[in-house]
């Protein structure tokens, strides 16, 4: 049974019973794999696996075909670079022994490593590593902005980021072809809420290692370069209302890169709490003149914690110059102005994750 306001530490990393130092160790074994296969330093590769060593996967004629370190290393011409885009996507660790997943983009294959690592003399090598490929083309990379928020302000109601929210855009647009990273106010791990377990998407994602890795490390305002991004998404939730208004540098970051790099601005139902303060380069906010949805005062009537809003969304959207608009309660809505895409509740989201698609798709001809 899951709780309706579920707010949790993400699985499969728990740095608090981990010694910080072999989990750097660990780090930096995975990152010598994979800068030294993109940059072709052999030196690098050769320290990050054991001499003993072995790939493993399945061979043309269907067997298990094992290759031998050596060999593998053999494959890469010292110091040409082989366009190899990596990335950890998972780390688990306990005592002596770490598992890890890497991704890799080449050309039009994404390969996934799953690595087994040891601690031997006070260092740590790869001893296995296990890969399979799927064709992908990578369209662009998107910033997903969430709260750090736990509580409906200073109280002691839960609240957090709307679980659904996230994972049904992070879905479509992952599957879409768009890298996606995790920002919040406080970085680590963003409390959620409203996770349903019933729903097929949401267990899926609840248990995804990529996933996991980033809700539950997400990055720093200071840590985000906005010139990166195609786009920028908030997602929902009661959170949303406290943190994300009033934080000047993730409103910096969505000026920018909706002004300057001309970059897709999307929300759904509480999401656009964390731009309805934007201003542009002249002054003007964001919003002003512009048609846009959010969580209605409607439908806000019925949330039991109303009162301890700092402000209704809508009529704060309305007040900043905004064409309102907006379906009946629950029902599924989306509004495109431009650049700018907004959805109205958490029903609306796969209909805007599939407008947002078009919405980059568009822009990137």
């Amino acid at each position: 049974m899951y709780s309706k306001f579920l707010v949790f530490a993400f699985l499969f990393i728990s740095l608090g019973a981990i010694a910080q130092s072999d989990m750097d160790q660990v780090r930096a074994t995975l990152l010598d794999y994979i800068e030294g296969t993109a940059s072709g330093d052999v030196d690098r590769i050769r320290r990050a696996f054991a001499s003993e060593a072995a790939l493993w996967t399945v061979g043309k004629e269907g067997g298990i075909r094992k290759i031998p370190i050596e060999q593998y290393i053999g494959y890469f011409k010292p110091g040409k670079a082989t366009g190899r885009k990596g990335h950890i996507t998972a780390v688990n660790l306990v005592n002596n022994a770490a598992t890890a997943v890497v991704e890799v983009d080449m050309s039009s294959r994404r390969y996934t490593d799953y690595i087994l690592l040891l601690k031997v003399n006070e260092s740590w090598k790869i001893i296995q590593k296990s890969y399979t490929y799927e064709p992908f083309q990578r369209k662009g990379r998107l910033l997903f902005v969430v709260s750090s928020q736990s509580t409906y302000g200073e109280g002691d109601a839960r609240t957090g980021a709307h679980f659904g929210e996230i994972v049904v855009p992070y879905h479509y647009l992952s599957q879409a072809g768009y890298e996606i990273d995790i920002v919040s106010p406080a970085g680590g791990a963003v409390p959620v809420s409203y996770v349903n377990l019933q729903d097929s998407l949401q267990r899926h994602y609840f248990y995804d290692l990529k996933f996991n890795e980033k809700l539950g490390g997400s990055m720093l305002p200071n840590d985000v370069h906005p010139a990166r991004y195609d786009g920028i998404y908030f997602a929902g939730g009661g959170a949303a209302m406290f943190d994300l208004p009033k934080h000047t540098p993730i409103l910096e970051i969505t000026r920018q890169i909706y002004e300057d790099q001309n970059g897709v601005l999307g929300a759904v139902c509480h999401g656009p709490a964390g731009f309805v303060n934007v201003k542009l380069s002249d002054g003007s906010y964001l919003v002003d003149g512009k048609r846009v949805t959010s969580f209605t005062n409607e439908e806000e009537a019925h949330n039991s914690k109303k009162e301890l809003l700092p402000f209704l969304l809508q009529s704060e959207l309305e007040a900043h110059g905004a064409n309102f608009i907006h379906a009946k309660e629950w029902a599924s809505h989306v509004e495109i102005d431009g650049r700018l895409v907004t959805g109205q509740n958490p029903a609306s989201c796969k209909a805007f994750a599939e407008a947002m698609i078009e919405l980059l798709d568009a822009s990137s001809r």
